[in-house]
């Protein structure tokens, strides 16, 4: 059920409007068909005569629209007769001109083809030239390159005489081909192949020593060697015995040689000269192929051209008799159109007034037929509008009772059941209702404190008289007003005076409805009654007696006291936009939805005789409060003295536009403007009597206390069945020791940067060694032995983890359940054995910490070991070995730990004995865990 003020207002407003709108509907409608009876009488009488005056017209208006339009015709045939006339005289004018310029376009084409006859002439004896010239090129360079062959082989054959001879003239010409280009193909090739026997000749070994040397040098050369032998061993017989053997040896030998190189040779002395003879026979048709393709490509173009000067100067001669052939046609043409087309133009004029003669009298007669139509339908349709007027009539009386009795049915049902919502939800005060009350379960989201009174039976100008539009219900309309939360959850009054009796009344009505209505310890009450001393408050201090946090301890009556409580609010705005709405919920209420548990309470601050006692400062938190407030829960019940002077900064409409604000105007209290238009008077809800209000108060004390003890159950931070040994220590020990905001989980991590280190401190009862149970206990449960390991101190007789051993830990390597500090101290003493053993190891494999030493391949498990000593505080009460011995060794270990995965969790009630624990070896304990401590 709706049961906002904004609702009730427009119930009010919706109430005053449906009863002045039928009341007006029924005016209208009484007006309206009485107008329409005389209306449609009249409109008849006018549209008959506004059909005989527009057969006038029509009739007057075809008359001269058809005389116009036989004026039309003639002038229209008049001037076509004149144009065809004078159109003809300028043909036979423009006739002369015409055939001249039929003439002239004649020879104008015909030099035009002559020019581009000549330039298409030039054009391919150009191109001739081009293709000539690099036919003539490329002759020649196969003409050199041949001569250069047929030297080189004549060079060759000097060695072989009748090799040469077997070089022929060059032979006669052929009559050459009819194109030059497969001749000059034929050309390079045998030019190649020229090129390839010469190569191969000129490979072999006799020819070209005989080349060099002719056998005739050689035989010279054989007889000096012999007479330089006969000089050197001396003009004897046996010399010149000797010296003749030798010579003729190496004559026959040189023979012999010739004789094999000259046989060895000639069949590619043979091949070579084929290939020149045939080369130079190809060389003399090509050279006579290329001029005479030259001439013939000359030829063709040039005859071309002389067909088409023929063709041109015939065409010119004819020049006078296609000028006269123009002239002709075109004579006999304009003959022939003239008479033509003025036959056609008198056909035209003819059928034009033979067809509008019929039409004019046409048109006459439906004119006519239409207005005696249009007469008929004009009395049937008046007959026909004062039948229907009459069956409308009916309609709308039946159509306006209807939507009254739908309209006002549903808006006093409406009305109906908000009165029931906050009679059920807040009956009137009896002692039936305060002996029975129990603290409820949830929050209700509203508070009624006032109603909206309204007598229709004092109001017969805003309702119908007709007695089919009657009110169903009694003329008395009562509509109740609630704040909602936390949309509407503030009230202010506006009133001249001070210690007003009917504020201070509701105000603590409201409070006695909230408290009555909301689970107990879940409101919290600031009250500040600086002129009334808490006086107008009074019988709210019995809560203080059960629980006084009900209303923040007491009731605050001084400026100083008010700077103070401002403060503590503006302080609890911030923690909850930035701790828990943040941009995740938009108010308190979607946010308490999901926390459960650890929901936000809802804080009322109220003030009364507003502004005194407020400072400037005061002034602003008010506003802050008052404009961030009910998103976080935060509400105001102000009691506002108009009649004192206001501070500085002080911003009246801040206050205004965030609560319900109530005034008085002619001496009655105004809740809107929507009020004092419908004329209901605000009706507040009386408060319980003093009896029953102090009995109320002492049950919702009892009820409150031990209220604000909040407990979360280990389920919701535990992990889950399949979640069980999970976890990976490797990189960082994480686990959930609470709850953070609605949804989220509380972490405590270790083990990343500096956090290594945990120092837990709160005095007796805070819960300090509950929080060492949950981090042991989910830890196990978490992760498996090879991942964490605990080492566990215990000074408080041994009574916290003897449980661990009880059960026997798998995670424990250590339960120390005795008390005395020198088994402490052994403890520790192991810790520092287990942090140099893992010293070694990892130093043997290259490593600086748990995960390098996993990635190198280490096999024996490392967990992360957690020294963890509640009441550590023990080790140091006395200045002697014992302590010495600790703080040296928690030094080592505090420094060393991080990087061999050992932490070390210190839980305390007070830092004070320790005075033999270094700062330094403190200041490492980078993790603060603060409970309820002391100064």
């Amino acid at each position: 059920m709706d049961l906002r003020i904004s609702h009730s207002l427009e119930l009010l407003a919706a109430l005053k409007r449906t009863g002045a709108d039928f009341a007006k509907r029924e005016e209208e409608l009484t007006r309206d068909l009485g107008g329409r009876r005389s209306a449609s009488r009249r409109q008849h009488r006018d549209a008959l005569a506004r059909v005989e005056a527009t057969l006038a017209t029509q009739s007057a208006e075809a008359d001269a629209f058809f005389t116009a339009a036989e004026n039309r015709i003639k002038a229209s045939y008049t001037a076509r007769k004149a144009r065809i006339e004078r159109l003809g005289a300028v043909a036979l004018r423009n006739l002369p001109k015409q055939a001249e310029e039929v003439r002239g376009k004649w020879i104008g084409d015909l030099q035009l083809k002559q020019v581009q006859a000549e330039r298409r002439r030039d054009v391919e004896l150009k191109k001739v030239e081009k293709l000539h010239a690099e036919r003539a090129e490329k002759f020649a360079e196969q003409r050199k390159l041949l001569v250069a062959l047929a030297q080189g082989t004549h060079v060759a054959f000097e060695g072989f005489p009748s090799f040469a001879r077997m070089i022929a003239r060059p032979p006669e010409t052929d009559s050459p081909p009819a194109d030059a280009a497969p001749m000059l193909e034929e050309f390079e090739a045998r030019v190649g192949v020229v090129r390839e026997h010469y190569k191969a000749f000129r490979r072999m070994l006799l020819p070209l020593i005989f080349g060099v040397l002719h056998l005739s040098g050689l035989i010279v050369i054989i007889l000096v060697i012999g007479v330089v032998l006969t000089v050197v061993l001396g003009f004897q017989p046996s010399t010149y015995r000797l010296v003749g053997a030798v010579v003729a040896g190496l004559l026959v030998a040189a023979i012999a040689l010739y004789r094999l190189g000259k046989g060895g040779a000639e069949p590619k002395a043979k091949a070579l000269t084929d290939a020149l003879n045939e080369a130079a026979k190809a060389e003399a048709t090509c050279d006579v192929a290329v001029q005479a393709t030259r001439e013939r490509e000359h030829g063709i173009i040039l005859r071309d051209f002389d067909r088409t000067c023929a063709e041109i100067a015939e065409k010119w001669g004819r020049a006078d008799q296609v000028e006269a052939d123009f002239r002709v046609r075109r004579e006999r043409k304009i003959e022939k159109q003239a008479p033509r087309a003025t036959a056609r133009n008198a056909e035209i004029f003819r059928l034009q007034l033979r067809r509008i003669a019929p039409e004019r009298v046409a048109r006459l007669a439906r004119f006519n037929q239409a207005a005696d139509e249009q007469k008929q339908r004009l009395t049937e349709k008046h007959e026909a509008e004062n039948a229907v007027l009459a069956a409308e009539e009916a309609t709308r009386w039946g159509e306006l009772e209807a939507g009254w009795k739908h309209e006002i049915t549903a808006l006093n049902a409406a009305i109906g059941a908000i009165n029931a919502a906050t009679d059920a939800s807040f009956p009137p005060w009896s002692a039936q209702l305060v002996e029975a009350w129990a603290p409820p379960a949830a929050f209700t989201p509203s508070a009624r404190f006032a109603s909206l009174e309204l007598d229709l039976a004092s109001t017969p100008d805003a309702m119908p008289k007709d007695p089919r539009l009657a009110w169903p219900g009694a003329a008395q309309v009562s509509i109740p007003l609630a704040l909602n939360f936390p949309e509407r959850g503030s009230l202010l009054f506006e009133v001249p005076e001070s210690g007003d009796a009917v504020v201070s009344g509701t105000i603590n009505n409201l409070i006695l409805r909230l408290l009555s209505t909301t689970p107990a310890g879940k409101l919290c009450f600031t009250i500040f009654d600086p002129v009334g001393l808490g006086q107008n408050f009074a019988g709210l201090m019995h809560l203080a007696d059960y629980e006084e946090s009900l209303i923040n301890r007491r009731i605050w009556t001084q400026r100083d006291q008010l700077d103070e409580r401002l403060a503590e609010l503006s302080e609890h705005l911030e923690k909850v936009i930035q701790m828990y709405l943040r941009n995740e919920y938009a108010t308190i209420t979607e946010y308490n939805a999901q926390a459960g548990s650890v929901a936000e309470k809802y804080y009322f601050l109220v003030i009364a005789d507003f502004p005194a006692a407020f400072s400037e400062t005061a002034v602003k938190r008010l506003q802050s409060i008052a404009a961030s407030g009910p998103r976080c829960g935060v509400f105001t019940f102000i009691h506002w003295d108009s009649r004192q002077p206001m501070p500085d900064g002080f911003v009246p409409d801040e206050l205004r536009k965030t609560s319900v604000c109530l005034r008085i105007e002619d001496g009655q209290y105004v809740i809107d403007p929507a009020q004092v238009k419908a004329g209901a008077a605000l009706a507040f809800d009386a408060p319980p009597a003093p009896e029953l209000a102090a009995a109320l108060v002492h049950k919702i004390g009892k009820a409150s206390i031990d209220s604000n003890r909040v407990e979360v159950p280990f389920s919701q931070i535990a992990p889950k069945p399949d979640e069980l040994w999970k976890s990976d220590t490797t990189n960082e020990l994480k686990i959930a020791i609470g709850r953070t905001g609605a949804t989220k989980l509380q972490y405590l991590a270790i083990g990343k940067g500096t956090r290594q280190h945990a120092l837990l401190a709160g005095k007796t009862g805070s819960g300090k060694s509950t929080l060492l149970h949950v981090i042991i206990t989910n830890l196990a449960l978490a992760c498996s032995p090879e991942q964490v390991e605990f080492y566990l101190i215990d000074f408080k007789k041994g009574v916290e983890f003897k449980c661990y051993a009880t059960a026997r830990l798998p995670h424990a390597r250590v339960i120390a359940i005795e008390s005395d500090r020198e088994f402490g101290l052994s403890v520790l003493q192991r810790v520092d054995e287990e942090l140099k053993r893992r010293g070694d190891m990892f130093r043997k494999l290259g490593v600086q910490d748990i995960a390098g030493y996993k990635k190198a391949g280490g096999t024996e498990p490392v967990p992360r070991s957690l020294l963890i000593i509640d009441e550590f505080q023990e080790f140091f009460v006395e200045d002697d070995t014992v302590a010495q011995s600790a703080s040296v060794l928690f030094d080592r270990i505090v420094r060393q730990g991080r990087a061999f995965g050992i932490h070390v969790l210190l839980g305390s009630q007070t830092l004070g004995g320790a005075y033999t624990l270094a700062r330094a070896t403190l200041g490492q304990m980078v993790i603060r865990v603060a409970l309820q401590c002391n100064e």
